[in-house]
C-alpha cells in the first residue's frame, strides 16, 4: 500500500471528542441559564475546562501519530502541506462563525463585537483577550482553538527528525511544566498571576502529554501495557465519575496534567485493546464525535441566542431550564451536522489533496497495517 492510500482510523477517538464537546456544551448552557434562573449562581463547570483539556490531549496523540508515520513512511515531513491541511480544517467554519456571530449579535441582541479585541481573534491570538479576561462575547470559547494553531506552528519541527524523538518531547513538557511551578512560586510571592495564567491556558504541556503516548504507542512501548492495565482503567473510570461530579480538584499544578494522563489512558485502551472496560467506539459517540469541531465553535451563539427568547417563555423557571437545554442540544447538533456535510466537507475533500498519510474519524475505515 503507498502512503497515499494509507488511512488511519482509530477507534473509539470519536467518544473522547463527543464527551469534551458535550461537557463544554452541558456547561455553557448553565451558565446561560444563569441569566433566566439567577439565583442559581454557577459560574462555567470544571467539566468545560476538562473537556478542552482532553481535547488538547487528544489533538497531541493524533498530530503527533500522523507525523510520526509520514516520517517514517517518507523520510520527512512535509511542512508546507501540514500547515495548508490544517488551515483547510480549521480555517472555514472558524472565520464563518466569527462573521455570523457579528452579525446575529448586532440585529438580534443589538450587541457590538467589531472592536480592537477582534483582531486578536482574527490573528489566532483569543488566547490573549481570554488571558485577560477581555474576551468578546460569542466568540471567547475561540481561546483554545488559539491555542492550538500557535501548536501546531512549532510542534512539527520536532518531526523532522525524529531520532531520540521520545527524550526531545519529554524534555519539552518537563520544561514547560517547570516554567508552571515557576509561575506558581512568582505568584505566590508577588500577587501576579499574568505569568501562571498564560501557561495555564496555553496547555501545550497536555498536548505534549499525548504526543507522548502517541510515540510510546507507535514504539510499542511496554508502558502502553501500563495505561491499558484493567486497575488504571478502573482509576480513570472513577476519575471521571468524579469530574461530572465537580469534585475533581487536587492542586493548580496537576489538575490538567492529570486529566490529560486520564485521557490518554482512555484513547490507548481504546485503540489498543478489543473490550476496554469503558469502550467508546458506538454509534452515538461516532455521530457526535464528527460534529465535535462544529459543536464546540457553534454551541455559545446559539445558547446565547435562546436565553432570552426562553426567558420570556410563560414557563416556571424549571421547565424553562430543560426547554433551553433540550433547544440547545437540539439546534447544536443540527447546525452542526448541515455544517459538517454542506460546508466543512468541501474543505476536507480539498484537504485530502495535500495529504501524505490519511486520517479519517469515519467508523467504517479500519486502520490499515
Amino acid at each position: 500500500m503507498t502512503p497515499q492510500e494509507k488511512v488511519l482510523y482509530y477507534k473509539g477517538l470519536n467518544g473522547i471528542r463527543a464527551i469534551a464537546a458535550l461537557s463544554v456544551l452541558l456547561s455553557h448552557i448553565i451558565t446561560g441559564a444563569n441569566y433566566i434562573y439567577p439565583e442559581l449562581e454557577i459560574d462555567e463547570l470544571d467539566i468545560a475546562n476538562y473537556g478542552v483539556t482532553m481535547f488538547f490531549t487528544l489533538s497531541g496523540f493524533l498530530i503527533t501519530s500522523l507525523l510520526l508515520t509520514e516520517n517514517k513512511e517518507t523520510g520527512t515531513i512535509k511542512l508546507k502541506d501540514f500547515y495548508i491541511r490544517r488551515i483547510l480544517r480549521i480555517w472555514p467554519i472558524y472565520y464563518l462563525y466569527i462573521f455570523v456571530s457579528a452579525a446575529c449579535l448586532y440585529f438580534f441582541l443589538e450587541a457590538n463585537i467589531i472592536q480592537k479585541e477582534l483582531l486578536y481573534y482574527l490573528t489566532f491570538f483569543a488566547n490573549v483577550p481570554f488571558i485577560l479576561s477581555s474576551g468578546l462575547m460569542a466568540i471567547s470559547h475561540l481561546w483554545s482553538i488559539g491555542v492550538e494553531e500557535q501548536f501546531y506552528i512549532f510542534w512539527p519541527w520536532f518531526f523532522m527528525n525524529t531520532k531520540s524523538i521520545l527524550t526531545k518531547l519529554f524534555v519539552f513538557v518537563l520544561a514547560f511544566y517547570f516554567l508552571k511551578v515557576l509561575a506558581l512560586v512568582v505568584f505566590k510571592y508577588t500577587d501576579s498571576d499574568i505569568f501562571y495564567t498564560v501557561l495555564k491556558v496555553n496547555r501545550f504541556d497536555c498536548m505534549g502529554i499525548g504526543g507522548i503516548g502517541a510515540v510510546l504507542y507507535h514504539q510499542k512501548s511496554k508502558v502502553v501495557d501500563f495505561f491499558t492495565s484493567k486497575t488504571v482503567q478502573w482509576i480513570v473510570l472513577i476519575c471521571l465519575a468524579v469530574m461530572l461530579l465537580e469534585e475533581f480538584r487536587f492542586s493548580m499544578l496537576i489538575d490538567h496534567q492529570l486529566v490529560a494522563l486520564i485521557t490518554l489512558s482512555l484513547i490507548l485502551s481504546n485503540i489498543s485493546l478489543e473490550n476496554p472496560i469503558l469502550n467508546l467506539e458506538n454509534n452515538f459517540f461516532n455521530f457526535i464525535g464528527k460534529l465535535s469541531y462544529g459543536i464546540y465553535v457553534y454551541h455559545k451563539l446559539i445558547v446565547l441566542l435562546l436565553v432570552p427568547f426562553v426567558k420570556f417563555l410563560p414557563f416556571p423557571n424549571g421547565l424553562k431550564l430543560t426547554t433551553l437545554a433540550v433547544l440547545s442540544l437540539v439546534l447544536t447538533l443540527a447546525i452542526s451536522y448541515l455544517s459538517f456535510h454542506y460546508f466543512e466537507k468541501a474543505f476536507l475533500k480539498l484537504k485530502s489533496k495535500y495529504t501524505t498519510i490519511k486520517s479519517t474519524s469515519e467508523k467504517e475505515v479500519k486502520m490499515s497495517s
